[in-house]
């Protein structure tokens, strides 16, 4: 379907729903914008043209089906249980503090804890009149994709904002109880600059992932106490974001759309869709065992992007799409070849 548009007062076009999409993303066009299909006599809104672009999240992997504690990373628990440990020596030198001081240490942490309380009520407030909370008539297109990914993981959904920061990321936080996941903008348009909504459902659902995996819950919060193991801290660290990832592509139900996100965040919007995974996978097998690779992986609380790709090529195996991930790298094998020839 070709679209015209006004612009500057002029019927201008017509163009491809994507060459639009492109437009509005980059600001060129406003979402409001005045269109009309081709052969059309009626002029809306931009946006509401959008609305048919199909995102359906495909069905979920069914070998998952009533067991989505195979979505945790299979190291995550030992990992946790590691901290837990290490967290104990960390309480019975607070409750000697406290005991030697007399009880003056509570009043200390009493103090410590409240200016906790404080910050994170300052940044609730910024972040409430900051950036954009998601609701049905709220930027509805990314409201439906966390509905659609709670109900796939069982859960009541968080309160999503998207906010004005200029890197790609996006966060899971809990204040005062109430769970919130915000995305930032940078990482939203480079999705979308040249992906769809299943790759922001990736996103979405792997930050979902970090509530539904009670990495915020008070029990792991106590158990950070053992942080000062900082090696058990931060490997617990990579494999909650492991999990996380395996809960997005769970959510996405797409291993494409998965891989593509995730290269998204590796090379940016652009080259995203040609990145050749299968060399990109072998490129981390290749250098894992490396030295220095692995002394940076023991203080990373992130796994390696490279990483990343590879466990989650693991993980669509374990999910029963281990066809569908072959497919979409031959595809995309086949798909550079032509291009290296033309």
């Amino acid at each position: 379907m070709k679209i015209y548009i006004q612009k500057d007062g002029q019927a201008a076009g017509p163009y491809s729903l994507e060459e639009l999409r492109e437009k509005t993303y980059t600001y060129e066009l406003s979402r409001t914008t005045l269109a009309c299909p081709e052969g059309g006599t009626k002029w809306v809104p931009l946006e509401t043209l959008f609305t048919p672009v199909a995102w359906a999240v495909p069905a979920a992997p069914p070998v998952l089906a009533g067991n989505l504690a195979r979505l945790r990373d299979p190291k995550e628990k030992t990992a946790l249980l590691w901290l837990c440990i290490a967290s104990i020596p960390a309480y019975l030198v607070l409750l000697l503090w406290i005991v030697a001081s007399f009880g003056g240490a509570l009043l200390i942490i009493g103090l410590v804890w409240g200016a906790m309380a404080i910050g994170e009520m300052w940044f609730a407030a910024y972040l409430k009149t900051n950036a954009v909370r998601v609701s049905p008539t709220q930027l509805p297109e990314v409201f439906n994709v966390v509905q659609t990914c709670s109900q796939r993981l069982g859960m009541e959904p968080p309160e999503v904002y998207v906010m004005q920061h200029n890197i790609w990321n996006a966060f899971a936080t809990k204040i005062f109880g109430r769970r919130m996941v915000v995305l930032l903008s940078g990482a939203v348009d480079s999705i979308l600059l040249k992906g769809d909504l299943q790759q922001l459902t990736w996103l979405v659902g792997h930050e979902l992932g970090h509530h539904w995996a009670g990495h915020l819950n008070l029990s792991q919060r106590l158990a950070k106490a053992g942080a000062w193991l900082v090696w058990v801290a931060l490997w617990h660290s990579r494999r909650c974001e492991l999990t996380c990832d395996r809960v997005g592509l769970y959510c996405t139900g797409s291993v494409k759309a998965s891989q593509l996100a995730l290269m998204n965040a590796t090379v940016g919007a652009q080259l995203a869709d040609r990145v050749n995974l299968v060399e990109a996978i072998r490129q981390w097998q290749q250098h894992r065992g490396e030295f220095f690779v692995q002394c940076r992986t023991l203080y990373s609380t992130h796994p390696h992007m490279l990483a990343r790709l590879d466990h989650m090529s693991a993980a669509a195996g374990e999910f029963g799409m281990a066809a569908e991930a072959r497919s979409v790298l031959k595809a995309i094998s086949d798909q550079l070849k032509a291009i290296s020839y033309q």
